[in-house]
């Protein structure tokens, strides 16, 4: 495994005393505040930002689409598709909106300029793109108006919303998010992390959201960005939480606290059989965390913003799209699967064999199954907000319902195609709320998003 390039631990011991962006120390909540100390804010906002790929959402997200099976609970109820608007109520307002990481993006991105403001731009991206791919139309535009955030925003198309992450992320490379990441905490390109690369790599994913509504358009922009983007995981951001239990990675730190209510997927077990990575996934077909051995299920695991091998994985599949070389395609498999093996401690020659016996063969939905299972397995612990968006816009893996699905909120039965907007939306906000869902015709689970239409 490689070092650990960015770590950002704590948010109350100092939050790194020695950043120094701004001259004036004024206070960081207050966006109408003349200066911003973005030094201040930075630590907890990328610390927001990796806990809610891994925390609720990503949990979540990972039950439905079967890395993890409910066992006790909420997590029973998760898995019978019963996620009402009540569950998602404290990722929308703490881990996002009014105290949440996009809050604190648009803080340091409304007070500062050039570099310092450029890791924001990347970051309020990923978390844009994260939130659109849950919700579909949400506020962005006016959310965050007035020192308390905007409570009545209205709500942006999510066809806007993907041009406006790729907006933000031109406008973070053009302002130098390299340099802007050394005069904040000393890492950066320099320290291995490349940030630029990074910015690329979210343009690509974005991208390929795409798939679904603007076809080979979309893959050519994402094979574009790819190439542009890591040559390495050493490249790739990580973050890595702090040893104490409440700074912990959400996985590590939600088994901890609620052992027993989640487990390993019994169908990834099967999956999985004979691949080397499974011991370092789980034990005994079913404990995923908190045990000596396993690479994802640690407190100090790390949560990539994005990886090395999911850029690889867009390779691979935009190439297939955009008709181009079968063996150009299986080449960036390969290194997306073996660079996942590697990084989480695969022996090079079990890594090798492993990936040597991979093919793409068939019709272009064949070769895209291949790979979007092999990223599926991949993906495992440290990106399943993107394993829900690959089901939903190929198909891929080909899972099967819970055949104890309720019909609640998810008459059909189907995996869930999207999450309900949270109750205080529709407490604070009633009328911009349903122009939202009127705009994307319902608010059900299995009412589909602009996105990701139904194949």
């Amino acid at each position: 495994m490689k070092t650990i390039k960015l770590i950002l631990c704590t948010l109350f011991l100092g939050l790194f005393a020695s950043c120094e962006i701004t001259d004036l120390n004024t206070e960081p909540d207050s966006p109408s505040a003349e200066s911003i100390n973005a030094g201040a804010i930075y630590p907890g906002m990328i610390t927001q930002t990796h806990r809610n790929s891994m925390a609720l959402g990503g949990r979540i997200a990972g039950i439905i689409t079967q890395h993890f099976d409910g066992l006790d609970a909420q997590q029973i109820a998760y898995a019978q598709y019963n996620i009402g608007e009540n569950d998602l109520d404290n990722l929308w307002g703490s881990g996002l909106y009014g105290a949440g990481s996009m809050r604190d993006c648009f803080v340091i991105m409304q007070n500062n300029t050039g570099e310092v403001s450029a890791l924001a731009k990347l970051y309020m991206a990923a978390n844009l793109g994260a939130t659109t791919s849950m919700w579909g139309n949400v506020p962005y535009t006016d959310a965050f108006l007035g020192d308390a955030g905007n409570l009545n925003a209205t709500y942006d198309d999510q066809s806007e919303l993907y041009g406006t992450i790729q907006t933000l992320l031109d406008e973070a490379i053009a302002e130098g998010v390299n340099s802007g990441v050394g005069a904040f905490m000393g890492a950066g390109a320099t320290d291995g992390i490349n940030w630029e690369a990074t910015a690329h790599a979210l343009k690509a994913r974005y991208y390929l959201h795409l798939t679904s509504v603007n076809g080979t358009t979309a893959a050519q922009s994402a094979l574009l960005e790819a190439q542009q983007a890591f040559a390495s995981t050493a490249e790739q951001p990580d973050f890595v939480f702090s040893a104490p239990a409440q700074n912990a990675n959400p996985l590590a730190l939600f088994d901890n606290d609620r052992p027993g209510t989640i487990g390993f997927s019994s169908s990834l077990n099967t999956l999985m059989a004979g691949d080397p990575r499974l011991p370092l996934y789980t034990t005994d077909g079913s404990t995923f965390a908190g045990e000596e051995g396993l690479f994802w299920g640690q407190l100090d695991s790390p949560t990539p913003l994005i990886s090395y091998w999911e850029v690889k994985f867009i390779e691979a599949e935009a190439i297939i799209r955009t008709a181009g070389s079968d063996a150009d395609a299986l080449a960036a498999l390969q290194d997306a699967v073996l660079s996942n093996m590697l990084y989480i401690g695969i022996d090079q020659a079990d890594a090798d064999a492993y990936v040597n016996a991979l093919s793409l063969s068939g019709s272009e939905a064949d070769k895209i199954e291949t790979i979007i299972v092999e990223k599926y397995k991949s993906l495992y612990g440290n990106a399943p907000l993107e394993v829900w968006v690959d089901y939903r816009r190929t198909g891929f893996p080909d899972l099967i319902p819970n055949p104890d699905a309720v019909p609640g909120v998810n008459p059909s039965g189907v995996i869930p195609r999207r999450f309900l907007y949270p109750i205080t939306e529709r407490t604070t906000n009633l009328i911009n709320y349903e122009a939202a869902i009127s705009a994307q015709g319902g608010h059900l689970l299995d009412d589909d998003l602009w996105a990701f239409p139904s194949n």
